[in-house]
């Protein structure tokens, strides 16, 4: 019986199950598998500068001051150049192995929970055959956005209506997800938001605010949902609107993004794109499975986010959720790594504090 069981292996999964090994929680933490790992958010958010005091310069300046000490002046010069990407997927790596290195109440498990049921005296989850038991449960399981389809000839002269086109650039990070994570990244340049309806339309003229940008409204066959008021601004910053679809790409291979091309149109051309097409669904599959509640009754099922209260429990006791797979009711859930380290911290230390409660009552019974 574990304390607690963390299932994600994200930022949120990442913050909670170091949370618990430094709490001397006895913890399983399942990171999923390759192909849940893939079908995330997180997966195409490739650079965090936007966290105060964590950045790659931090490092870089000591290693350069030490460098300069020994007089080695070739490798500064090196150093000076390079350009550390600091994405997730390192933080992730950093997390495991700290916990391995440092803390023998952590297991850290490889797979997919299928089952995750409500006990007498906690949970239990399913991985293969498994049966696992834990006290509390803490759901780090994230959402994934709606990708743009785009037709395209392939190599072998065939038309393919797919969103893989895009998926080089993202990995380059010329195609951007979070304008709060990536979005001063595009300061001064040419930016394609590929979306069509008023939260494009806001990402549009918020780039255009902050950044001075030359933005462009792409959506892609789809016919724009744009309020009046919103167009009217639009038309004030000249963002244009263009609604063919989009039948190619004007890159240097799969290398550098420099535009869009249509079948009747010019191409443009930008330097990064910032996909605006929603949610194609949040993984809230086992919440679900247990009865916890859920937000946006508009939306499909499969589109909802689960609802949690300020210390990231769902509405089933034990049962915690964090990162942009939840909502509350009293407050927005702001979608950024740091959110999700907090809501993970909270969750765990409520744990924890319940697991200390118990066992000084039981002391003082005994």
């Amino acid at each position: 019986m574990y304390d607690i069981i963390i299932i994600g292996g994200g930022i949120g999964g990442s913050a909670a199950a170091l949370r618990g090994a430094q709490n001397g929680l006895n913890t399983l933490w399942i990171l999923g598998s390759k192909k849940t790992r893939k079908r995330s958010r997180s997966q195409w958010v490739m650079n965090l500068d936007n966290i105060v005091g964590f950045h790659e310069d931090v490092i870089k300046n000591q290693a350069i001051k030490t460098l300069k000490k020994y007089k080695q002046t070739d490798a500064v010069e090196i150093l000076e150049n390079e350009h550390y990407h600091i994405n997730n997927r390192m933080l992730i790596q950093n997390t495991i192995q700290r916990i391995e290195n440092g803390f023998s109440n952590v297991t850290i498990l490889e797979g997919e929970v299928s089952i995750l049921t409500k006990s007498e005296d906690g949970f239990s989850i399913q991985i293969g055959e498994e049966i696992i038991e834990g006290k509390s449960v803490v759901l780090s399981t994230g959402v994934m956005d709606e990708q743009p389809h785009i037709q395209k000839q392939n190599r072998k002269g065939e038309w393919e209506d797919t969103p893989k086109w895009i998926y080089p650039f993202a990995n380059r990070e010329q195609v951007l997800y979070c304008i709060r994570c990536e979005g001063h990244l595009t300061e001064d340049e040419s930016v394609a938001v590929i979306g069509h309806s008023n939260v494009a339309a806001e990402l549009a003229m918020m780039l255009h605010e902050r950044y001075e940008n030359q933005v462009t409204i792409l959506s892609n066959g789809a016919a724009p949902k744009i309020s009046e008021n919103r167009l009217e601004i639009l038309e004030k910053y000249g963002i244009e609107i263009i609604s063919d679809p989009i039948t190619g790409l004007v890159s240097e291979g799969v290398k550098q993004l420099h535009g869009f091309e249509f079948e009747n149109l010019k191409p443009i051309n930008v330097k990064f794109a910032l996909v605006s097409l929603g949610l194609h669904r949040v993984y809230n599959d086992l919440a679900r499975e247990v009865n916890a509640r859920l937000m946006d009754e508009n939306q499909p099922e499969e589109k909802r986010h689960v609802w949690i209260n300020h210390k990231g429990e769902t509405s089933v006791k034990g049962l915690f959720a964090v990162g942009d797979m939840t909502k509350r009711e009293d407050e927005p859930v702001m979608k950024q790594v740091y959110t999700a380290q907090e809501y993970a911290v909270r969750a765990v230390d409520t744990i924890d504090t319940r697991r200390r409660k118990k066992l000084r009552a039981s002391i003082l019974s005994s």
